[in-house]
């Protein structure tokens, strides 16, 4: 755990030297064009545009692996350092406030947008694979609706052959009554981003106190019956906890594009309206 928390420490300290550097960097040019007489933001502008188009490639890369264009974990970590750095440029760009004009606080409202969501999509990364990896089997994300109707009808199967064998409705009515409704569909999302883990825990209780009034076989069935709700629980992390991973992406990436449109459109607005360099 020392170690680790070392190693995390080391990489917030490299981060924030970095990020301090390049804003002490960034500042001092903007310093140095304004005094120069040069015109700051449309200097400003220009880099924050580069930086956020470079940000936007590295979605590109991910979908061209087979191209000798550096690793994909030298890739992820650029992004991180340029999103914190055109957070700062976008300060710089603005003078440390908000806009005044229409179409620019509609401009600075997408990227503070897309930075949040970049910044969200960060800390996803970093915690919720090992949150997966911890909650039980990893399962492809595709095969899980597949394997959540298998999962169902061996538990009906189940509780069919507990009234075969036993002669008992016991678990048939225990199923019908609590187990059908949670087998049925998946749990939300809300339910384990709160990290809720009340409703399992509720059924397992049940599953105990049921097992005082069965029999020995219906003590190894209502055991597999148990093994079936926690694979199931399971199944909807991985879900969940997966789908989270890929759908912001969703989010991210459209304000993304709608940000470098936006972008675009008031460098020629810039240039060509306002005199931008003249």
């Amino acid at each position: 755990m020392a170690a680790t928390l070392t190693a995390s420490a080391r990489r917030i300290i490299v981060r924030t030297g970095l990020l301090a550097i390049a804003g002490g960097s960034a500042w001092t040019w903007q310093r140095h064009l304004a005094t120069s007489l040069h015109h700051t933001a449309v200097a400003t502008g220009l880099a924050l545009f580069a930086t956020c188009l470079a940000l936007a490639l590295f979605n590109s890369r991910k979908k061209l692996p087979f191209l000798p264009l550096l690793r994909a974990a030298t890739w992820t970590q650029f992004h991180i350092y340029a999103g914190w750095f055109s957070v700062l440029l976008f300060l710089i760009h603005t003078g440390f406030r908000w806009p005044d004009g229409r179409f620019e606080c509609l401009l600075a409202s997408v990227f503070a947008l897309v930075a949040v969501s970049g910044i969200f999509g960060l800390i996803l990364s970093r915690t919720l694979p090992a949150r997966l990896t911890q909650h039980g089997e990893n399962v492809i994300y595709e095969r899980i609706p597949a394997l959540r109707t298998k999962l169902q009808r061996d538990v009906e199967a189940l509780v069919l052959k507990s009234v075969e064998e036993t002669k008992s409705c016991t678990i048939a009515d225990f199923y019908a009554a609590q187990l059908k409704a949670y087998f049925d569909r998946p749990r939300s999302l809300p339910h384990y981003l709160t990290r809720r883990d009340a409703p399992l825990k509720k059924i397992l209780g049940e599953i105990r106190l049921l097992e005082r009034y069965t029999n020995e076989r219906e003590h190894a069935i209502l055991a597999e019956l148990t093994e079936c709700l926690r694979a199931k629980e399971n199944l909807d992390f991985q879900r969940a906890g997966q789908g989270l991973l890929k759908y912001w992406l969703f989010v991210h990436i459209p304000l993304t594009a709608s940000l470098l449109l936006l972008g675009a459109f008031h460098g020629l607005y810039v240039f060509y309206f306002a005199g931008g360099l003249r």
